[in-house]
């Protein structure tokens, strides 16, 4: 057989290579088989058997995990119960068995395509991830139909584990770090919870192959490389060579930046900087804080309304936000309102399609159309601030009167709990999100109204130059280093120096090594990202002096191209501090005097 090469998202960093282990994978029935009358009671007995089943598999893995990886890794497994109780989902299984006269594993293949089909039809790629979540309950209730399943056979040696998907149950309960050398599925991307949970353990994974699961077979010698997001499948030996030489050089290199994880945050002239997280699941405070992270720059709350079919309640928020601030403290932890509307659409939520929704009634325009469910959510942060670690940051603000707007509604909030004798912060600082180019215009007189700000460079990037970065078509034109983009971004850096107060940015410009540096000499000084990529900006910033970015960034402004500046960005910096570009040990400043 000849060597196949396959192309897919690398999802966590790494390079490994082993014999392929096919776990067995259960395929919903597309039959449906009828029952009559008489039986339907028996039938919805045994439903609620399996179901009876699975929340005992449930609560027995949940404190499993709990054991063996901590209260962070156990919490989707409570996600999971509270879907499996979830009177919705059990009434519409029960009403299919009674209703339509079928057996209860037509019933679960039903259920599972009408959710599938409802998240699929969700444009956000994160979004579209938490299908799973569902899938994973259905998938353990159709094992349990059967009081006698066969039990599969837990590996013994190492492996590179290849399926078309894992569940989050199943990413928990089979992803070894000691027996798992590298994961690669047909399905996924850099938000699911195999993802996640892969970074965490520092297993190699590629997912998003497509049909890799039809291209392989049991025990046959593959190679994963979750860095480039490849799969080898039967290399040669002089590949097998090739690539051990750079796994050997991968695993230095991450060696040398976990080192520069736990040194301080300052360039070579003494500067401080501070690196943050972006999570969207509390089970990556631990990665994040591991990495180097001193505090959450941003967690997207969306993640609450994708645990369950209904509206989550203000306990539901509260829960979460306070396991987050516990998690961190004290470090700071900055949760961004509800970022929904558009074409970010949830399943609970009645939204309206528009004719383009992503200049439509979305995040904080879509929370004061909606003013109840943004009190909910806002009531929940308050509570949670008890700790004083907790920031609110409110997204894609406009212009003033949006601010004046959720100003109201916030102390309205805080005289209903003082009412009720809920402690919270009463000092608890409140930031917008600037995404929208007049609201960066404007960031002088947005500053007086706020506390802070965050640079949201994604989608301020794609407003500001007229470009959807998911269009293959126009992509080329999607330029971070763009003048016009530099210019408007250091202008709303100076305009917080001046006003004193913290500005943070949260896209991807913090987690590119030339970006943060020319962020650096514009004044930034928090920079939130992905963790796994914290390791390797701060190796960067340590490298150099903050007075060079400075008189680079001062010539940068001067230029009338993003090549131009890219190319004079990275000759300044290999002339004055080559060690940004090196593998070498991290750089240790030296003693203070």
């Amino acid at each position: 057989m000849d060597m196949t090469r396959l192309r897919g998202i690398g999802v966590s960093p790494g390079i490994a290579m082993g014999e392929v282990l096919l776990p067995r994978r259960v395929v919903f029935t597309s039959r449906k088989e009828l029952i009559t009358e008489a039986q339907v009671l028996d039938e919805l007995k045994r439903l609620h058997q399996a179901l009876d089943r699975t929340r005992d598999d449930l609560v027995r893995v949940k404190e499993s995990i709990r054991e063996k990886m901590g209260p962070e890794s156990a919490f989707i497994f409570e996600a999971h119960l509270l879907i499996l109780e979830d009177p919705t989902l059990v009434g519409g299984l029960e009403a299919i068995v009674r209703d339509e006269k079928a057996r209860a594993e037509w019933a679960l293949s039903k259920a599972n395509t009408r959710y599938e089909h409802l998240f699929e039809s969700l444009s956000d790629d994160y979004f579209r991830q938490r299908k799973s979540d569902v899938s994973d309950v259905l998938t353990r209730v159709y094992r349990n139909l059967e009081a006698r399943r066969e039990k599969e056979k837990t590996p013994q040696k190492e492996h590179v584990l290849v399926a078309h998907e894992l569940l989050p149950s199943e990413a928990a309960l089979r992803l070894s770090k000691e027996l798992t050398l590298a994961v690669a599925l047909d399905m996924g991307g850099q938000t699911s919870h195999t993802a996640i949970l892969a970074r965490s353990l520092g297993i190699p994974a590629v997912v998003g192959l497509r049909d890799i699961t039809r291209q392989v077979r049991e025990g046959e010698f593959i190679i994963v490389d979750g860095t480039d997001g490849e799969v080898i499948i039967d290399p040669p030996p002089a590949v097998r060579r090739e690539f051990q030489a750079k796994k050997a050089k991968y695993e230095t290199y991450g060696r040398e930046l976990q080192k520069t994880a736990k040194l301080k945050s300052e360039t070579l002239d003494r500067v401080r900087f501070i690196p943050q997280a972006n999570i969207e699941l509390p089970e990556e405070i631990s990665l994040a804080l591991s990495m180097g992270a001193e505090g959450v720059g941003l967690f997207r709350s969306e993640f609450i309304y994708l645990r369950r079919e209904s509206l989550p309640t203000e306990e539901d928020h509260f829960e979460i936000y306070a396991r987050l601030a516990r998690g961190a403290h004290p470090r700071p932890v900055t949760i961004r309102t509800l970022d929904i509307g558009g074409e970010k659409s949830l399943p609970q939520l009645n939204i309206e399609k528009e004719p383009n929704p992503a200049l439509g009634l979305r995040a904080v325009r879509f929370s004061l159309r909606n003013k109840e469910l943004f009190r909910i959510q806002l009531r929940a942060i308050l509570r949670a601030s008890v700790q004083k670690n907790v920031r609110i940051l409110v997204p894609m603000v406009t212009e003033v009167d949006e601010i004046l707007d959720v100003k109201d509604v916030f102390e309205d909030v805080k005289r209903e709990l003082r009412r009720k004798g809920e402690a919270f912060d009463e000092r608890i600082p409140l930031g917008v999100m600037l995404e929208v180019p007049a609201a960066a215009a404007m960031a002088d007189v947005m500053l007086k109204e706020v506390d802070y700000v965050s640079i949201g460079t994604n989608d301020l990037i794609q407003y500001y130059l007229a470009v959807d970065r998911s269009n293959e078509f126009v992509t080329y034109l999607y330029k971070p280093f763009h003048p016009a983009v530099l210019r408007l971004i250091r202008s709303v850096i100076q305009a917080a120096r001046r006003a004193e107060k913290d500005v943070v940015v949260c896209g991807e410009m913090a987690a590119d090594t030339l970006a943060a540096i020319v962020l650096l000499g514009f004044g930034l000084r928090t920079f939130s990202m992905n963790p796994i990529f914290i390791p390797r900006i701060k190796k960067a910033l340590r490298s150099v002096e903050c007075r060079t970015a400075e008189r680079i960034v001062e010539e940068t402004l001067k230029l009338r191209s993003a090549q131009e500046i890219e190319e004079y960005v990275v000759e300044e910096i290999l002339l004055r501090h080559p060690q940004v570009f090196l593998t070498g040990q991290p750089v240790e400043t030296s003693p203070k005097k």
